[in-house]
């Protein structure tokens, strides 16, 4: 996964044109001949798939180059911003995880079409907001409230305003998914024998029901981490979070091609330990699954 996602995103910024020399190329002041050296200082005149085996190679070792933007290594700045990256993202996907799943508890328990088409305007509305446009209306907001000209900070404010924005559209998605498996799981046999015993109906919907329902919520919460990842280049920007998507942002502007790799291969990872962390949970909430990786594996 890791070598497919690299080897695209190396041919795409290849394809794009252009390199970290080309403001150098465009100033009068710098000599053709100063370009062509530094070109071949810092291999930009190899074909592109020796110098994409040759980062591959760095990979392989730990090296993940130096950033020609920054004049640091990569690692480095990928430590300095993934954490801030990280506090977004949990952040985002708590205020989802907290909004979702209480609305889709509330809606089984009460069974009231009011409430029910309540939750459908929400999916609806978090659904096609753009991100974007939700992002600019927390920076005004963010800006009115604390007097300034400008975003940047790393306020609890402007920390709780990109989560929110970060979580719309997980909100939609969960909150569909997990109203829809906990309608299922409620007619199930065995949660109508739970009833059948006298269990409230709190217990019948927490204890069993909620179980059954979760596996499909835990794989949607795995590949949110995705869609948090990739929403941060929008709020981090807007919003002037100094995470790995503004980053990210001034990697591709400024043709830092060893920067904008790190950022890919660091986020790939993630993503990657985020979808097996949530099959790790789902093994343990269901034996059935793990009965299931068993017989696939033999």
């Amino acid at each position: 996964m890791l070598f497919a996602v690299s080897a695209i995103t190396f041919g795409l910024l290849s394809a794009a044109g252009g390199d970290a020399l080309s403001a150098l190329r465009e100033n009068p002041q710098v000599s053709e001949e100063t370009v062509q050296r530094l070109s071949a200082v810092y291999g930009l005149d190899k074909p592109v798939t020796t110098r994409y085996f040759s980062w591959l190679g760095g990979i392989a070792r730990g090296n993940l180059g130096e950033s020609f933007l920054y004049k640091a290594p990569v690692l480095g700045l990928l430590l300095a911003r993934l954490g801030n990256t990280a506090i977004l993202s949990i952040v985002g996907l708590l205020i989802a995880l907290l909004i979702a799943i209480p609305s889709a508890y509330l809606i089984v328990r009460i069974r009231s079409r009011l409430l029910d088409g309540f939750a459908d305007v929400i999916v609806s509305l978090a659904a096609s907001i753009p991100r974007m446009v939700a992002a600019l209306v927390a920076l005004l907001f963010l800006i009115s409230i604390s007097g300034k000209t400008f975003a940047g900070d790393r306020s609890p404010v402007a920390l709780l305003l990109g989560g929110i924005v970060l979580a719309l559209p997980v909100i939609a998605v969960l909150l569909a998914q997990a109203k829809g498996e906990l309608v299922r799981a409620v007619d199930l046999a065995f949660v109508q024998f739970a009833r059948s015993k006298g269990l409230s109906e709190r217990a019948v919907i927490l204890r069993h029901a909620f179980r059954e329902a979760l596996n499909p919520i835990l794989t949607i919460g795995g590949l949110s981490i995705g869609t948090m990842v990739s929403g941060s280049v929008v709020v981090e920007t807007i919003l002037g979070w100094p995470g790995i998507g503004s980053l990210l942002v001034a990697a591709v502007k400024g043709r830092d091609v060893s920067l904008v790799m790190g950022i890919v291969v660091a986020t790939s990872v993630v993503v990657w330990l985020a979808n097996t962390l949530a099959e790790i949970l789902q093994m343990i909430n269901d034996p059935r699954v793990r009965s299931a990786e068993a017989n696939t594996d033999l």
